[in-house]
């Protein structure tokens, strides 16, 4: 076969060129440190470096999720252990209330100690994380306690149950007046006022139903319901029941009211039951109702896992928390000057009340315990979920590094090599196509 000068330098330039991209690729690896630039080079690689990425990318998600979730429920827990502390105070300010040497004077410098320690348990339901309430689920942008007054129409109705209902102390009226008992629910809000329009009946296990009369605790007999009769008490929250219809009564029922205005510190009530808001005060078609719901605020923190990253402020902060303080403040501070036989009555209660705040505070003790508890238990929990997707990041990102890195030495000693060979292709390249036809005339 005859072999031409163009065919020598034809193949001589391929060669060239051959180890010369072999050299470029081996520039390229030491420069980018990745075996490969375009997915065409090697497939294999290219599918797995998307799949590893994608998981760095997810892990590395969920970590900020995690981490997210944590710091809610960080000012969660420390909201929560503060009202447990506060509580713990109120408990041992009702002990100190309850000894019978104390006078009314001591007392109300206890109240207003409680005064102020309520006032701060409400200021616990505010808190916010980034600018959004961590007690109020969904409505992330209404407070749980109304940080002002307002004129605001709301249609409540509560759940009851009938294991609420207790026995109250009270001055019946007469010459002289007496202490005397009756049985009551207390609603979550006082003051209803005027516009209260509630139920007029209230279902019983067998009929017929207990009717609902509207009274002020001022009335004769507002304490003193006839059998079948319940006494709703518009200015004190509560429903008054006769003795002979307790047992009675459904074990749960509701009761809807209506309230206008509400002070700065009450409850907002979207947050704990099922209402009906009036945005139009002079329009009685502009209701929009918020119904109770079970406002779980969920972060993925791991495939196909999730956590519940919020606390209810009605599980925490409950509406008869702050009525049990606020009843107990009015007990001291609402005696009347003018009556010095119902004053001393009064007065001679307070050492009892005081006394039965204890089991009261113990209970809702016991809920914020509870609360912080189950909290706990869930932070714990993200915090194991952390460490194992700490794992198993470091297990992708050192996969993808296999995967698309490439070993600096080997590629330095390849490139060396490569480098080596090329110089050599040019020398012989040199001496191969340097003959001429002198050269061959000589």
């Amino acid at each position: 076969m005859r072999i031409t000068n163009s065919m020598v330098r034809n193949n001589t330039l391929l060669n060239l060129n051959r180890n010369r991209l072999a050299l470029s690729q081996l520039e390229q690896q030491m420069a980018t440190g990745k075996k490969i630039q375009k997915p065409s080079e090697d497939p294999i690689i290219a599918v797995r470096a998307i799949k590893l990425r994608s998981n760095v990318r997810e892990v590395a998600q969920y970590r900020s999720n995690i981490n997210d979730a944590l710091s809610w429920m960080g000012v969660t827990e420390q909201a929560a252990v503060n009202i447990n502390d506060i509580l713990k105070r109120v408990r041992d300010l009702c002990v100190q209330g309850s000894n019978d040497t104390l006078g009314v004077g001591e007392r109300e410098k206890v109240v207003q100690e409680l005064e102020q320690l309520k006032f701060q348990i409400q200021q616990e339901g505010n808190v916010n994380y980034a600018g959004r309430f961590v007690f109020t689920g969904f409505k992330t942008d209404k407070p749980l306690i109304f940080n002002r007054d307002n004129n605001e129409t709301y249609e409540i109705t509560q759940r009851l149950n009938s294991k609420d209902i207790e026995k109250k102390a009270y001055v019946k009226e007469g010459t002289p007046p007496a202490m005397a008992e009756t049985f009551r629910i207390r609603l979550a809000y006082a003051g209803l006022g005027e516009a209260a329009t509630p139920i007029t009946e209230i279902p019983t296990k067998t009929p017929p139903a207990l009717n609902v009369i509207n009274l002020t605790s001022e009335e004769a007999n507002a304490y003193e319901p006839n059998p079948g009769e319940v006494i709703f008490l518009k200015d004190t929250g509560e429903l008054i029941f006769n003795e002979v219809d307790i047992d009675n009564i459904n074990d749960t029922f509701t009761f809807t009211y209506d309230k206008t205005g509400f002070k700065k510190n009450d409850l907002n009530p979207e947050h704990y039951f099922n209402v009906k808001h009036k945005v139009d005060p002079s329009d009685d078609t502009t209701w929009v109702t918020y119904n109770e719901n079970n406002e779980k605020i969920n972060y993925q923190i791991s495939y196909n896992q999730d956590i519940n990253v919020n606390t209810l402020g009605k599980d925490l902060i409950t509406h008869t928390m702050i009525r049990d303080i606020e009843e107990l403040i009015s007990a001291v501070i609402n005696i009347p000057e003018e009556d010095s036989v119902k004053k001393t009555l009064l007065e001679d209660q307070l050492g009892q009340k005081f006394g039965n705040m204890l089991s009261r505070v113990d209970k809702h003790l016991k809920t914020v315990v509870g609360e912080v508890a189950e909290l706990g238990s869930r932070m714990n929990r993200l915090e194991l979920t952390n460490n194992r997707l700490e794992n198993d990041l470091l297990n992708f990102t050192d996969l993808m590094s296999q995967n698309e890195d490439v070993d600096i030495a080997e590629v330095v000693v390849s490139m060396q090599s490569r480098e080596l060979v090329y110089t050599a292709s040019l020398m012989a390249s040199s001496k191969i196509l340097q003959p001429s036809l002198l050269d061959f005339l000589r």
